[in-house]
């Protein structure tokens, strides 16, 4: 039997090294874990859990021409579960999956993983080359089941997630339709008074001179240099942009921006309970695949989208391997006491994964109800600040006219 080397702590919390003989690795988990030890990491021939190290040297290989979505990722295992359930071995199923793709770039990509099938690699080894559509969580879940054997049970419990995350997706997308539809009609109607109604209004008035209100001659005189400078504006915008994207890039640009995201008053609420969803939901769900605690935390830490957050969970991370348990171990800027306590007791009773999945359940109704509230606020705050450009704009252009009736009279 193969030797596998692990860390661990036992129930003081102290912490425990060794080698352990089992037929897989996926066995020597479950009888650590039966002798009551908390299994950190643990590796054979050098290789860590999840195929860690795999993952990361095949990842340089994988490209995507197009988009795969979400919501076809999780069509995608809900098919290869059933198909594999009914007792299709998994190339045939793959092929039969693939031949269905109406998205090509998803279709390519299964072509690719097929191929290195053929050439006898194990299924995680094979998506691990494919890191655009595959992420480490899906190939850590992927290869531990392959040792479990609940290829089945996890391509379900996977698909059961992304439909989840995509849903919830769907909800923050149908949410902010409305005030981008109110921004963009906006910015329509002020092109279309900048480029044409102002312009001819200016030439009615032009020789009223110094003549005309204040408010006017502001309005036209702005109006004038948008219209002689548009082509250095419009670069001026496109330079911003790029110059904002490329910045974003660098580590230190993109810790900025995220850190600036958590500070805002009401984005910052939704980004930490999304990523306190997030984190829980695919923590959770590697802790029931069988992962040790310090490469679940770690690569539920990577997917959070947000690197001040998930500097926050790999602190995390680091006092559990220290020997602190789980819930003593959770940030408390960015985890509730509610949430420790409850992370405490699913850790003591060891139904820690199915705690976790009902925590991010509850954020991710709570983040779908703190957006509804703050856009239920931003839509009158948006309807009276582009309704107060447009009274501008139009008092600009009739004052003169009112100004004009009166000394006729």
């Amino acid at each position: 039997m193969p030797d596998f080397r692990y860390s661990a702590k036992d129930s003081k919390g102290h912490e425990v090294a060794g080698v352990y003989s089992a037929p897989t690795r996926f066995d020597a988990l479950s009888q650590l874990h039966d002798r009551g030890l908390t299994v950190t990491d643990i590796s054979d021939e050098g290789v860590g859990v999840g195929g860690i190290e795999m993952a990361k040297v095949t990842a340089r290989k994988g490209f995507v021409l197009g988009r795969v979505s979400m919501s076809e990722k999780a069509i995608f295992c809900r098919q290869l579960s059933i198909s594999v359930s009914a007792g299709i071995p998994l190339l045939e199923s793959l092929e039969s999956i693939s031949a269905d793709l109406e998205n090509v770039a998803f279709r390519r990509v299964l072509e690719r993983v097929l191929k290195k099938l053929d050439d006898g690699a194990p299924f995680s080894q094979a998506i691990a080359g494919e890191p655009k559509v595959f992420d480490r969580l899906f190939v850590a879940l992927i290869r531990t089941a392959e040792e479990a054997g609940s290829l089945t049970e996890t391509l379900s419990y996977l698909a059961t997630s992304m439909e989840k995350n995509d849903r919830l997706a769907r909800k923050i997308k149908s949410i902010l339709a409305y005030p981008m539809f109110i921004g963009g009609f906006f910015i329509l109607i002020s092109a279309v008074m900048t480029l044409f109604v102002l312009p001819q209004f200016q030439e009615i008035f032009a020789g009223y001179g110094n003549d005309l209100p204040r408010l006017t001659r502001m309005v036209f005189a702005f109006n004038t240099f948008v219209i002689h400078n548009t082509l250095w504006i419009f670069l001026g915008i496109v330079v911003a942009i790029i110059l904002g994207i490329m910045y974003g890039a660098t580590p230190f640009g993109r810790l900025q921006i995220d850190g600036l995201l958590v500070r805002l008053p009401v984005v910052g609420e939704i980004t930490r309970k999304l990523a306190v969803s997030r984190f829980c939901r695919n923590f959770g769900i590697m802790m029931a695949g069988g992962v040790p605690v310090a490469t679940a935390i770690e690569i539920a830490a990577e997917v959070l989208g947000n690197k001040v957050m998930e500097a926050s969970m790999k602190a995390t991370r680091d006092r559990i391997m220290a020997g602190n348990n789980i819930a003593s171990s959770l940030d408390k800027k960015v985890f509730p006491r509610l949430v420790a306590r409850m992370v405490g007791v699913g850790e003591s009773s060891g139904r820690l994964p199915e705690v976790l999945t009902k925590v991010a359940d509850v954020y991710e109704d709570q983040v779908e109800g703190t957006i509804m509230v703050a856009i239920s606020l931003l839509e009158p705050i948006i309807i009276a600040v582009f309704g107060g450009l447009i009274l501008i704009l139009v008092m600009a252009i009739y004052l003169p006219v009112f100004s004009s009736a009166g000394h006729v009279r």
